[in-house]
């Protein structure tokens, strides 16, 4: 990675959830900016420059398929990891296959191991970062 700490946008509604995953990435080496759900997130994908996204599925006022789908069209080159607790029957009812399908680069289900999401975290932005270099 770069000399500069990497920004991540962590999108997660569950306030204490949201609150540990972001420490466990600071300790890590990234600035993280935290939302709590999809529209916010949008405001800060315009307001800031993000490296990476890392996003629940389930979340007030635009979900993550709803998120996802404009991350592709309006930041098609930033890496997004999928995060969810989400069992099948909800995946059904949000028309969802599987979580790879949603177009995120890395799902991970709740619970997940930290040291596992902040690795592919780290790996996807330093791949996405030399794509830019």
């Amino acid at each position: 990675m770069s000399e500069t700490m990497p920004t991540l946008l962590l999108i997660e509604d569950e306030d204490l959830l949201r609150s540990g995953v972001q420490e466990i990435f600071e300790l890590n080496g990234f600035h993280v900016i935290g939302a709590e759900d999809g529209l916010e997130a949008m405001h800060w994908l315009y307001e800031t420059q993000i490296d990476l996204v890392v996003t629940d599925l389930l979340m007030p006022n635009m979900n993550g398929v709803e998120l996802i789908a404009k991350l592709t069209r309006s930041h098609p080159d930033l890496p997004v990891i999928l995060v969810s607790g989400a069992n099948n029957l909800v995946k059904e009812r949000l028309g969802i296959q599987s979580l790879e399908s949603l177009g995120a680069k890395a799902t991970f289900t709740k619970p997940f191991k930290s040291e596992e999401l902040v690795s592919k975290a780290k790996e996807l932005v330093t791949s996405s970062l030399a794509r830019v270099a």
